[in-house]
């Protein structure tokens, strides 16, 4: 048995790839022969998901390399390669617990883990799932995406609250998001793990829009030196750049 909205998302990607161009709204919903608030919100979620983004027309769609890297290689391994290198030099700068995130609809999924050597740390396991919202990788990803991505993330988000409180919460969603695009780094401390600091950088710099990496610290080995040389690492990442300064912890 399948399933309609499945049937009819797959219409929309076959219709793109056929076409092998950008692709307006009013296009794809006569090739597909699907009615156009339908199309546009299967291309709204695709969008979100990574698999397509705008083309250079304006108000047209086109496939992202998404789909074919699941097919070559597993997106994970080709985004693990591209970051890898990040991850590596963070961990040798500051031996902290250094995750590799991907945003995939209104979650952020742990791709690869470097724990740290010391004992006291925390460890996230790879495929484990948290909200954009409530983790710095999150935070750090959504906050540089394009507005209209962001704007509809943060209501999708906002939608799985209780309904009480709702408005104030998507208020300090917005302020934090806006706040983390201008300072250059997430941020979250002890809201998703007791006791546990965590920093974030989009690597959108890096071509990878829907990924992002963090470095998580037990608090209290994080005092104002090491905050001030992780977020300075952080902000060359987002940036483009690789390379951070010397350990500055001690």
């Amino acid at each position: 048995m399948s399933i309609a909205v499945l049937d009819k998302a797959f219409s929309v990607l076959e219709v793109m790839a056929r076409a092998g161009r950008a692709l307006s709204l009013a296009e794809l919903a006569e090739e597909s022969r699907l009615p156009k608030p339908t199309v546009h919100r299967i291309l709204q979620s695709l969008r979100d998901l990574g698999y397509l983004e705008l083309g250079n027309l304006r108000g047209s769609y086109i496939l992202t390399d998404r789909l074919q890297s699941l097919r070559e290689h597993s997106r994970d391994a080709l985004l693990r390669a591209k970051a890898q290198p990040l991850m590596a030099t963070l961990h040798e700068t500051f031996d902290e617990t250094v995750n590799l995130g991907v945003l995939e609809g209104v979650y952020v999924r742990y791709a690869s883990v470097m724990e740290t050597e010391q004992a006291l740390r925390w460890i996230v396991k790879p495929g484990a799932r948290d909200l954009f919202h409530t983790t710095a990788l999150g935070r750090a990803i959504v906050a540089n995406l394009p507005a209209e991505q962001q704007s509809r993330l943060v209501t999708k988000a906002c939608a799985m609250m209780p309904t009480r409180g709702r408005k104030a919460a998507r208020i300090r969603l917005e302020a934090e998001l806006a706040q983390t695009a201008k300072r250059g780094w997430g941020e979250e401390e002890e809201e998703t793990v007791a006791g546990v600091v965590c920093v974030a950088v989009s690597l959108t710099a890096h071509h990878e829009p829907l990924a992002g990496i963090s470095v998580a610290v037990p608090v209290n080995r994080f005092p104002a030196k090491l905050r001030s040389a992780l977020t300075a690492a952080m902000r060359r990442i987002s940036r483009g750049r690789i390379e951070t300064d010397q350990r500055a912890s001690a």
